[in-house]
């Protein structure tokens, strides 16, 4: 709203949102996957509020995550996991979805929760 109210409604887009974790590993359940049902309501949350936004009538085009695979930050001394996507091993590059990856294309496809 702040965009819409003080910039003159500018189109405009969300560029990176995410939420790092920490041993994010502990949250592996016995079929490998990530249960990161703290990811998907993060994520949840914030497009319950942007919706309301354009609601309101601010001008936003677009909403982007902040990395779909793990990437690691060095202001967190690289111990936090980003992405839907794990990286399991650096050696092999060895991937898995997680499950906020699997309800990620699930609200894409459905176009809403």
């Amino acid at each position: 709203m702040n965009v819409r109210d003080n910039y003159g409604n500018i189109p405009w887009y969300i560029s990176e949102n995410g939420m790092g974790v920490e041993g994010e590993a502990k949250f592996r359940n016995a079929d490998g996957v990530i249960d990161d049902d703290y990811r998907i309501d993060f994520i949840k949350e914030h497009l319950e509020w942007l919706h309301k936004g354009i609601e309101e009538g601010a001008n936003c085009f677009g909403y982007h995550l902040w990395t779909p695979i793990d990437c690691w930050s060095w202001m967190n001394a690289y111990k936090n996991r980003y992405g839907l996507i794990a990286v399991d091993d650096l050696a092999t590059q060895k991937k898995t979805i997680k499950k906020s990856g699997v309800w990620f294309k699930s609200l894409s496809e459905n176009n809403g929760f």
